[in-house]
């Protein structure tokens, strides 16, 4: 009689373990190129975004698709001064249509670079949109988006693939800068993209005071990127992990931070930049732009990247303050 082939407990155990091993190998790996996917597409939605930024600019006479949130007779009004989201984006979470008297409810109609990015997207004029006169004239307000626009309107390029939680949140009890996990960015104030606003908080001396002085001081300097960043390294956009590690502990910075950003890389976070380029760069915990060093004069040298404007004289800010 002929016996039956088969396996052995012994050689059973063997290919068990070593399939193991095998999983435990590509697994990493995998997840790695999964990771890698995402951000590669982060990368490319920041670049669409750049350019419809840069179409903007030169329609508008090389005007920057940025405001305040409210106007009245071309002074800010309501009880919100500016945003992060107003450059683009899809509608807000509602509860943002009565925290904080509803100014920072930027309606999806009233994003200026939506237009570029979705032409071919009817998106509805929002009952209370009010966009009127110029100059010491101008009256605006973003109005008010009904229940089914804020459901139903999706933009997909505003949307990073690794935005799960946000750090925005002014409602339900929630403040500024406390990550609520039950929505991402995107969801909750309509992109995963944050214009970079660090340069208002930094006591810059050459800036002017009042809130709106200061503000078209900044929007001017961003104009004129090549006087005020002639590097070319001044940051427009950026996710959300720049927030966290950026401005991490602005009283007693944790330059000691680490954060797994959205695609699992310590530290590292999706920029984009005026001249249309994005990169997935290292954020340096509790700087406002990449410290790489020191010249012989004592001056901080500046990497890859920077929030702040340093063409007029302020090569030693760092943190909100100018040692």
């Amino acid at each position: 009689m002929r016996r039956k082939n088969g396996f052995t407990l012994i050689e059973l155990l063997v290919v068990i373990a070593i399939i193991a091993l095998l999983i435990g190998i590509l697994l990493p790996a995998l997840g790695r190129a999964r990771n890698n996917a995402r951000m590669t597409i982060s990368l490319s939605n920041n670049r669409q975004i750049m350019i419809g930024c840069s179409t903007y600019r030169f329609d508008k006479k090389d005007a920057i698709p940025m405001r305040c949130c409210q106007y009245q007779n071309g002074q800010i009004a309501g009880q919100g001064l500016w945003d992060t989201w107003v450059y683009g984006g899809k509608n807000c979470f509602q509860p943002w249509a009565s925290a904080y008297g509803g100014g920072f409810d930027e309606s999806a109609f009233s994003r200026p670079l939506n237009e570029y990015l979705y032409s071919d997207v009817a998106i509805d004029r929002p009952p209370g949109y009010i966009n009127t006169g110029q100059g010491t004239t101008w009256t605006f307000n973003h109005g008010n988006a009904s229940q089914n626009d804020r459901d139903s309107l999706q933009l997909p390029a505003f949307r990073s693939p690794g935005d799960k939680i946000t750090y925005q949140g002014t409602v339900n009890g929630i403040p500024y800068g406390t990550p609520n996990a039950t929505r991402s960015s995107y969801d909750d104030v309509g992109t995963s993209y944050h214009l970079n606003m660090k340069w208002w908080d930094v006591h810059d001396t050459s800036m002017p005071t009042g809130d709106l002085a200061k503000f078209n001081e900044g929007i001017r300097r961003e104009r004129l990127a090549t006087e005020f960043d002639p590097t070319g390294k001044f940051v427009w956009i950026h996710d959300q992990t720049t927030d966290v590690l950026a401005q991490a502990g602005s009283s007693s910075p944790d330059f000691n931070l680490k954060n797994p950003g959205e695609f699992q890389d310590t530290n590292k976070s999706v920029m984009a930049f005026l001249d249309g380029r994005a990169e997935y760069l290292r954020v340096s915990p509790g700087y406002l732009y990449d410290l790489v060093g020191q010249n012989t004069a004592g001056q901080r040298r500046v990497g890859k990247y920077t929030f702040i404007f340093f063409g007029r004289g302020l090569p030693n800010a760092v943190n909100g303050t100018y040692p």
